[in-house]
């Protein structure tokens, strides 16, 4: 069985890489300095709990996962290599915003995409009269 600070390690620099952030980006996020960011990434050292909610907001997972082994995650990751830059940027500055921000943010997406499917639905009706 491998070592929790090692799949600590690893969780932190899987979860930064997943969002697109550099070292100092997630520094910048946190508020952690980048060269703690790199002990954690590098060496495995476990942060004091205060920082560990911290961190964990930054790359917007629970704490738990930031201990938890993924193998299954690891076979259904999907490749974002195609995603417009712009939009990865737009995902990162939505990452960035606090949960409750980030909740009114989504509400707001999801009514926008519900009021665009239904004109989507009715526009064939429109066309055919």
């Amino acid at each position: 069985m491998r070592d929790i600070s090692q799949i600590f390690a690893e969780n932190i620099v899987h979860y930064r890489k997943k969002l697109g952030l550099s070292q100092y980006e997630l520094a910048q996020a946190s508020g952690i300095s980048r060269t703690m960011i790199s002990h954690y990434e590098r060496e495995g050292i476990l942060p004091p709990a205060d920082r560990l909610q911290v961190l964990a907001n930054s790359l917007s997972v629970p704490v738990f996962n930031l201990f938890r082994e993924r193998e299954k995650e690891r076979k259904i990751e999907t490749d974002l290599s195609g995603i417009d830059p712009r939009s990865v940027k737009k995902l990162r500055d939505i990452l960035s915003l606090s949960p409750e921000d980030r909740n009114d943010l989504y509400r707001i997406l999801n009514k926008m995409l519900r009021k665009n499917q239904l004109e989507k639905l009715q526009q064939p009706k429109n066309e055919k009269t």
